[in-house]
């Protein structure tokens, strides 16, 4: 069974869907570091990862942080936390 939705507000276009992945798989290293932030070891998130995850889009955060988006909220926090820079 597919879902199909209509809307623009409903579902993010395969185009964005793919950005979304690509902008976090560029920087070498990011998706491991990112699979060990939502387990709580925010170590190996270093100032790209955490530039390229503070890029990410609200609609980007479901697809990367597959647990949800207050996950990729989490995952944010401690980028912010760890670089006080990055928004």
């Amino acid at each position: 069974m597919a879902l199909v939705c209509h809307h623009q507000s409903e579902a993010i276009s395969f185009v964005g869907r793919l950005k979304c992945v690509l902008d976090i798989r560029s920087v070498e290293g990011c998706v491991d570091a990112i699979k060990k932030a939502t387990k709580g070891d925010s170590r190996g998130l270093d100032k790209q990862c955490c530039d390229a995850i503070s890029g990410l889009t609200n609609d980007c955060l479901p697809i990367i942080f597959s647990g949800g988006p207050a996950i990729g909220l989490l995952v944010k926090a401690a980028c912010t936390h760890k670089f006080d820079d990055v928004n």
